[in-house]
């Protein structure tokens, strides 16, 4: 904070200066709202031009609030009629002056208004000081203080709409400026921002870091992050790098990994986008309490802890997070360099970054011989299962105001953005899709842009008119299914195609037919294995489409729709080809497995097959698959089944049997797993989430004792803490001496937060009523991140009769938790203890209503509540396809 003396010549400004009231009403009036409304930014941009900041913010390590001074250099349109606002949520107004003069002011609390008169048509400078409380949910400037040291972290986290939580400025991604940063903070601290440090000077207790002007950004980019962290350094090619972490985690940091996905990405990004990299310096800080996975900011990117695992990570961990070093590197270029101009283009900066991380991989990382796999897995299943809900929307929609657009970072946004995009480097072809790329971002450099300025440069390098092919996928919800039809004549001694047609058809919902270059994969019957005999790349766009260079090749036994991954489409399957694929599904390669894999699951999920067949279709095949990652695919599927026969059970269709067997059958694929294999982990973990009989949860009971493990395994302090968890859910021998016993041992922040998950899953009504209630509590002693793990675990499947016991009582909080202004955690609170599932219609109809009820608190509630009520319809349905 700033000193006391400083603080009372502020005072005295401020009763010069406030409280404040226009002489007039207006003609323009800025909505009083959290938000910030699309209509009134496009106003505010055409008002303001030629933006710089000077920023100065004094931290120390015991206050909860930070003091800042800020300087607005701005360009001012002539303008006697419209108030000017300043973005700035929660914190204190100490005085405002223009020109070097005190001014009037009005905090709304969600922005700051000035009278037009005030301002000169051109130059102004306006200089705000003020105080702000540190954030504790993650955006804003977030403090972290270790339970275990007590050493302060800093970090920021502004995307979409919250660094004016941090300080007073024009919060809108098109109104771009540069910034000159100062902080004094403790001697020992760490302070990283956008451009590197020019200066430090030291007094007694203290550093004065000076940073040098950055380049043109947009605001949500910009950041500012202090502590004590621990640091390792290395270049790639002439930038430097640094990773940042917490000291308490540095032991657990594999530095020489991280570094190089960092610098296998940057010679990718060079060389692909022909533009080099545009920023002096790239750090990377791992920080606690993150929401999300991670986030670009230009030159510091920020990453979830999540990314540090205190036991070896598997092969899939270690590709996860190549990917999103990657993606966030793709942004300092889209996203960062070329910006978006409005929240509605969020999608296509995500996406981008989303296909370019996978993009990378597969041209010079370890991960390249399975990275569409990945990308399958990952990306597109994700998409898949979010246009199969109720409240999917179109890749490219409006976005009224941030509210809206903090609901849309979604799949669609992600996983079906980057997809289509895909596929339209294959529609286009890939190196007019690349110059297209690079020519975007060299005319648009520093600049705001639309979809339709990407798109036709698109367009323009591969010659190609793309405006029906926009309209079909980007302004059109959901997702298409295709079959294939083919009839065969003799043709001397061998049976030949004779015709053969793709179908197309929309969904059941959405009827907008695409056109979409896939491949089609001919397969022939040899020896009682499917070998693939042809291959055909082929474009459709009707609803039937011949494909003349099938005609005249070998008839196949087998035709899939989508060899290799091309298309964004699900594939039907005849009943003679369902029969032929089942049996020879380990003759299919890789990803055309996995895609047939989850085609089963899909016909499950759809009420086309009953799931106890999806479950023993598992327990016929799985001894067989000789990937081990797509072996633990499937079995997290299996696993997800169990969960449904869970709730059937609880609603009076008795799967206990079928359940038992399943934990039985994880168990013997554990024994059988290979000592110290990513399968054996896998499998290990799944069969401590369903063990439930006396003897797996004795098992589960030895495991933490060191007996009876699988072969060569290591219980790491992460997984005692998933035994324990388990052990108390079901109150389980002497769960709680063991619970305490473990709390003394793991003093980290997310072992005391794994204490309390393991005290909260209790199957007690009083452990239920304790933690709800500090829950919903205004002032609860526990941070958001606590919070929301907590919500997660309260109500565990199979504690349907305590949940019960709070019907009425969680939703009707919804109101309260809403008019605190926490987007992050009514979303949260809604998605875990609003929605409980219980597979019945009348579960299904009191969801609705609730719904309803409260559709207006937001559109993250209404999102929520509308996918729990399609998620009963959907157990509903399965159930009662399993009673026939």
């Amino acid at each position: 904070m700033l000193k006391k003396s400083v603080l009372l010549v502020f005072s005295f400004c401020v009763l010069l200066t406030h409280p404040f009231a226009f002489a007039a009403k207006p003609s323009f009036e800025r909505k009083a709202a959290p938000y910030l409304e699309e209509s009134y930014a496009a106003l505010r941009s055409k008002q303001i031009s030629a933006v710089d900041y000077a920023l100065r913010v004094e931290l120390d390590e015991s206050s909860t609030s930070f003091a800042g001074d800020i300087t607005i250099n701005f360009n001012l349109t002539k303008n006697n009629k419209m108030p000017l606002t300043v973005d700035f949520d929660g914190g204190e107004v100490l005085s405002a002056e223009l020109n070097g003069k005190p001014i009037q002011w009005k905090h709304e609390k969600w922005f700051i208004t000035f009278a037009p008169e005030l301002f000169l048509a051109g130059k102004n400078s306006l200089r705000i000081r003020y105080t702000h409380a540190f954030a504790t949910a993650g955006d804003g400037l977030h403090r972290y203080k270790d339970q275990e040291s007590s050493r302060v972290y800093l970090y920021s986290n502004f995307e979409p709409y919250n660094a004016h939580k941090m300080f007073p400025h024009f919060d809108q991604p098109d109104i771009k400026a540069t910034y000159v940063l100062d902080v004094i903070a403790p001697k020992k601290w760490q302070v990283i921002s956008t451009t590197r440090e020019n200066k430090i000077e030291e007094t007694a207790d203290k550093k004065h870091w000076s940073f040098p002007k950055t380049p043109l950004m947009a605001s949500y980019v910009f950041s500012l992050h202090a502590g004590e962290y621990a640091v390792w350094e290395d270049k790639a090619g002439d930038i430097p790098l640094r990773l940042f972490a917490r000291q308490e985690l540095a032991q657990y940091v594999n530095y020489k990994e991280w570094f190089l996905f960092t610098q296998q990405s940057f010679a990718f990004y060079n060389r692909y986008f022909n533009y080099p990299y545009p920023y002096g310096k790239y750090d990377q800080l791992v920080v606690p309490d993150f929401n999300s996975g991670a986030m670009e900011n230009i030159g510091a990117v920020t990453f979830n802890e999540a990314y540090i695992s205190r036991s070896p990570k598997t092969y899939l961990q270690r590709m996860r997070n190549n990917t999103v070093i990657s993606h966030e590197m793709a942004h300092m270029w889209f996203g960062d360099l070329v910006t978006m101009k409005w929240w509605n283009g969020l999608w296509l900066n995500e996406s981008f970054a989303t296909y370019m991380s996978y993009l990378q991989m597969a041209d010079n990382s370890e991960f390249k011989t399975d990275i569409w796999s990945g990308f399958y897995n990952d990306a597109k299943l994700s998409a898949y299962g979010a246009d199969f809900q109720t409240t999917t929307h179109p890749i490219d929609l409006p976005v009224a105001n941030t509210a809206e657009a903090f609901t849309n970072f979604d799949a669609i946004t992600y996983g079906k953005g980057a997809s289509v995009l895909k596929q339209l480097a294959i529609y286009v072809g890939e190196e007019n899709f690349r110059s297209g790329v690079g020519a975007y971002l060299k005319k648009y450099a520093n600049s705001n842009t639309t979809l339709k300025n990407f798109m036709d440069e698109v367009a323009k390098a591969s010659g190609k008119n793309l405006n029906a092919w926009s309209d079909e996928w980007l302004s059109t919800a959901g997702l298409n299914t295709i079959g294939v039809k083919y009839n065969c004549a003799n043709s001397g001694e061998k049976s030949v195609v004779k015709s053969l047609e793709i179908l197309q058809v929309g969904t059941s919902t959405h009827k907008t037919l695409r056109r979409q270059r896939t491949q089609l994969g001919l397969y022939k019957l040899s020896y009682e294995k499917l070998m693939l005999q042809n291959s055909i790349p082929v474009t459709y766009k009707s609803l039937s489409t011949p494909v003349s260079d099938a005609k005249g090749l070998e008839c196949p036994d087998f035709v899939f729709g989508n060899l290799n991954d091309w298309a964004y489409v699900k594939i039907a399957l005849d009943e003679k080809q369902r029969n032929l694929a089942g049996p020879h599904i380990n003759n299919f390669d890789n990803l055309t497995r996995r895609m047939l894999w989850e085609h089963l699951w899909d016909e499950s999920l759809g009420s086309k097959l009953p799931l106890i067949d999806f479950v023993k279709f598992v327990q016929q095949n799985l001894a067989g698959e000789t990937d081990q990652r797509l072996a633990a695919s499937v079995v997290s599927r299996y696993a997800t089944a169990a969960g449904y026969f869970w709730l059937m059970t609880n609603a009076g269709q008795d799967h206990k049997a079928d359940l038992l067997e399943m934990e039985r059958f994880v168990l013997q694929r554990l024994d059988a797993a290979p000592a110290n294999s990513d399968l054996q982990k896998v499998l290990f973990d799944i069969y401590a989430n369903i063990a439930f009989s006396p003897e797996g949860l004795e098992r589960l009971h030895s495991y933490l004792l060191g007996k009876n493990l699988p072969q060569a395994f290591v219980v790491d302090q992460d997984r005692r803490w998933l035994l324990l968890r388990r052990l108390n859910q079901y109150a389980y021998q002497d769960y709680r001496e063991l619970t305490d016993a473990e709390q003394k041992k793991d003093l980290s922040d997310l072992g005391r937060q794994m204490a309390l998950v393991c005290e909260a899953i209790r199957p007690e009504l009083a452990t239920k009523e304790k933690w709800f209630s500090l829950l919903v509590a205004e002032n609860s002693p526990y941070k958001f991140a606590t919070q929301r793990i907590l919500m997660r675990f309260l109500f565990p499947v199979g504690q349907n009769d305590l949940r019960s016991q709070f019907n009425g009582r969680i939703e009707s909080q919804l109101p309260i938790i809403q008019s605190r202004n926490n987007d992050r955690f009514l979303a949260a609170y809604t998605d875990n203890l609003v929605s409980p599932r219980q597979c019945t219609l009348e579960g299904k109809d009191a969801l609705a209503k609730v719904r309803d009820q409260y559709a207006s608190l937001g559109p993250a509630v209404f999102k929520n509540l509308s996918n729990a009520v399609q998620d009963e319809e959907r157990c509903v349905s399965m159930m009662k396809l399993m009673a026939k």
